[in-house]
């Protein structure tokens, strides 16, 4: 089978799904993308999808712990 018939096939199974056939196909996307590079860390090297989730949590909760620097604190430190 080639792969714009594959694609046809896939839509139509998608079209036609119910929950659980939309969460089984979302899971496997999900899962086959963890790997994809979604950003880059400050010193260049690429960050998956999965690195990239853990770093937007990790920094939400730093967030809610209080640990962040404001706008005027950053401006503060710049020199005139």
């Amino acid at each position: 089978m080639g792969t714009q018939e594959l694609k046809k096939r896939i839509k139509s199974y998608v079209e036609r799904g119910d929950d659980k056939v939309l969460a089984i196909v979302h899971g496997v996307f999900e899962n086959y993308y963890q790997d994809e590079t979604m950003a880059y860390f400050p010193d260049g090297s690429p960050m998956s999808r999965k690195e990239y989730n853990l770093q937007l949590e990790n920094a939400e909760d730093q967030i809610g712990r209080g640990e962040f620097s404001s706008i005027e604190d950053v401006e503060n430190q710049i020199p005139d």
